[in-house]
């Protein structure tokens, strides 16, 4: 069952097809990052797939490029970018395998872990006394 206050606040057909937990840092912190508005939006389309932390998501590189109205191609060089970045780390898997069918698995654990030691370097948690509070008492 889904949280009440979500329900009241995107409405119940907004749900339909689920929601995604993203860390507010990885918004906050794409320019301190380098990351452009595709890189994000392929991050997004994988924290879409990533329910359990020890079972990355594998979509498929034409799925993502549909969504986003874009060429597999770009999606392809994208992720590459991001792997450069360390962002990401891909897994090849063989077409035989009955699960993944030769999709990439991919590893998001570096996003995390820079993540969780940028957060209270971010410019925004200096500026904020809040956020400068919250991010000494981790």
């Amino acid at each position: 069952m889904l949280n009440f206050e979500l329900k009241e606040k995107w409405g119940e057909n907004s749900l339909i097809l689920g929601f995604t937990q993203v860390p507010t840092t990885l918004i906050y912190a794409q320019k301190e990052l380098g990351l452009s508005s595709i890189e994000i939006n392929i991050l997004l389309n994988l924290l879409t797939h990533w329910w359990k932390k020890e079972e990355f998501p594998y979509p498929s590189q034409a799925g993502i490029a549909h969504r986003m109205g874009v060429s597999t191609r770009t999606v392809q060089r994208t992720l590459a970018g991001l792997e450069t970045k360390g962002l990401i780390v891909r897994n090849k898997t063989s077409r035989e395998n009955n699960k993944y069918k030769g999709r990439s698995i991919y590893d998001l654990s570096p996003l995390v872990k820079i993540l969780e030691e940028k957060s209270p370097e971010l410019d925004i948690v200096k500026k904020n006394k809040k956020h400068r509070k919250l991010a000494k008492s981790i």
